[in-house]
């Protein structure tokens, strides 16, 4: 038996959808766009772009068309059917009420620092917390989206994860700075 490729449902599924929405795209258009624009958001390779638009388009969701101007190569231009419409007005929908846990990256460290002293735990932790602020400031300089509520909201929420992240690792340092005896190392497995 064959098995063959569920329907995707994720979130770069609703992303490939919603720019679709809004006009038909020639594959490495989306993928620019998203990587040029959209970098903060998503990781979306452009191989796996290319695999959700395949099943999108395996399903009805999404439909396929070459085009030539001229000389110039041959592109495909992905266009969202009637029925992609629906399904991304359904995704929307269920992404907007979902509220998982989010899961940092980084937690899976933190389960396991006491196995570091702190002349490493402490520097490697004020790099974290640098990297955090340095990427609070880009948020905080960017410039406001007055066209699109969405995306001005998208970037609000982020700013405010990430300084949140941020006192929390400015908290976590002073404890640590605190609780921590000098030159403690850790057990070593023997």
């Amino acid at each position: 038996m064959v098995k063959t490729a569920s329907r995707p449902a994720d979130e770069r599924t609703l992303l490939l959808l919603g720019l679709l929405h809004a006009q038909d795209r020639y594959g490495y258009e989306l993928h620019d766009f998203i990587e040029n624009n959209l970098h903060s958001v998503t990781d979306l390779k452009r191989a796996t772009a290319y695999q959700l638009l395949t099943r999108l388009e395996r399903y009805g969701d999404v439909h396929s068309r070459t085009e030539q101007h001229g000389q110039r190569p041959t592109r495909t231009v992905y266009a969202l059917t009637t029925q992609g419409r629906a399904y991304f007005q359904q995704l929307l929908r269920q992404y907007l009420k979902q509220a998982d846990l989010p899961r940092p990256p980084g937690n899976i460290a933190l389960l396991f620092l006491e196995h570091l002293s702190p002349a490493e735990l402490l520097p490697s932790l004020r790099a974290h917390r640098a990297a955090l602020e340095a990427q609070v400031n880009t948020y905080r300089d960017m410039p406001p989206h007055p066209h699109a509520i969405g995306a001005g909201l998208a970037i609000a929420r982020t700013s405010a994860l990430l300084q949140a992240d941020l006192e929390w690792f400015t908290q976590a340092i002073r404890q640590l700075e605190r609780e921590l005896p000098e030159g403690r190392v850790a057990d070593q497995p023997g």
